[in-house]
């Protein structure tokens, strides 16, 4: 895992735990936090789900734990891979989505028509990621769009959705009480 991706994590986090912080002390304008949180939002896809359900404590171990890794102290967590493919995968595959424009289909002249564009597009290189599931991104499964990201995260890390899915969010909700 490159370090500029650890770095801009560990940014990520920190952002998340200082919106938090000022958000329990009560030191926060509206218009600053929605502009913070569209922020965080476009920089890390899904980061709003997770500040909404971590607890400070566990966003302050992730810091921790990337600061050890960023200081050569100890090794890159998988939750840490994950977590910066999803993100990269997500701008992406809404940057590709935006530029499909509701196209259900994907033919050889949208695919060629993309693969000039992709450069272009916002997170360039997250985007050209897509080029091969184009099609994939225009119809994702059951209609979700991080239905195909996780599938991705879970290929390329060589690990079940189930896991990536895990990985990323940690227990989902449905389940946190079953434990």
């Amino acid at each position: 895992m490159h370090r500029k991706a650890l770095e801009e994590l560990r940014g990520k986090y920190a952002e998340m735990l200082a919106m938090r912080v000022a958000h329990a002390a009560g030191d926060e304008e509206a218009d600053e936090v929605r502009e913070r949180m569209a922020a965080l939002a476009a920089r890390f896809p899904g980061a709003l789900r997770e500040i909404d359900d971590l607890e400070l404590a566990e966003i302050r171990r992730k810091i921790a734990a990337i600061d050890a890794v960023l200081a050569g102290e100890q090794e890159v967590e998988r939750w840490m891979e994950a977590v910066a493919l999803f993100h990269a995968l997500t701008r992406g595959a809404l940057s590709a989505k935006r530029w499909l424009g509701g196209r259900k289909t994907v033919d050889l002249s949208v695919q060629g028509r993309f693969s000039e564009a992709a450069g272009a597009l916002p997170h360039a290189d997250d985007t050209r990621a897509w080029a091969a599931d184009l099609a994939l991104l225009a119809s994702p499964p059951r209609g979700r769009l991080t239905d195909a990201v996780f599938a991705r995260v879970a290929r390329t890390l060589g690990i079940p959705e189930r896991e990536a899915r895990r990985l990323v969010f940690g227990v989902p909700r449905r389940e946190r009480g079953k434990l």
